[in-house]
């Protein structure tokens, strides 16, 4: 937020009934460990859920919820969240699990939907589908799946897109220049520096 960032990407995972905004997954038990494929750490306490962050961003920036379990819980949980501290924050919604992205939709209608793809597999299925899909508002997509005519595509779709995650400036400006809508970075002002250079 310090550094002006439209919005804030952060993952959600569910976890005895709240949403934890936190990147590594959690140990099934009663031990606060979280894990990552090369590392250990323990959860903080008490953990940082979606209250705490739409508190924080009010004012401040939007949030951009990547959703990452809880089909057939999260949406009612999201839903009743949001009611109560949502107002003020605009709030998008991405994931890799689609069926939990639908049902997000459904039960929160407010919020625009972003198909996440990680993988060929996953972006030529979402080629398949596009067309005939009227709930996505967009996609957010490894940046090494796209190029100018895939971005062309997803836009006469209708679709916008979001490139994840880009950290150098050169492909920063490039995916600028093919008109991706947004970038997710861990480097917001240098990035944002880059792109006020790109013409």
């Amino acid at each position: 937020m310090s550094a002006r960032a439209s919005f804030i990407e952060v993952d959600l995972w569910l976890h005895r009934g709240r949403l934890e905004a936190r990147h590594e997954r959690r140990l099934p038990g009663p031990l606060p460990i979280l894990y990552e494929l090369w590392y250990l750490t323990t959860a903080g306490r008490p953990a940082f859920v979606l209250e705490d962050l739409l508190f924080a961003c009010q004012g401040k920036a939007g949030v951009l919820l990547d959703l990452k379990n809880g089909l057939g819980e999260v949406p009612q949980i999201l839903r009743g969240v949001l009611a109560s501290f949502g107002q003020e924050v605009d709030v998008l919604a991405s994931s890799q699990n689609w069926p939990l992205l639908r049902q997000v939709g459904l039960a929160c209608p407010q919020i625009d939907l972003f198909y996440s793809i990680d993988t060929l597999e996953q972006f030529d299925l979402f080629q398949s589908v596009m067309r005939h899909d009227s709930l996505p508002a967009g996609v957010s997509c490894r940046y090494s799946l796209l190029n100018e005519r895939v971005i062309a595509d997803f836009h006469d779709a209708g679709l916008a897109v979001v490139a994840w995650t880009v950290d150098e400036g050169d492909r920063a400006c490039e995916l600028a220049r093919w008109g991706v809508d947004a970038i997710t970075t861990n480097q917001v002002e240098a990035i944002r520096a880059a792109l006020a250079n790109t013409p």
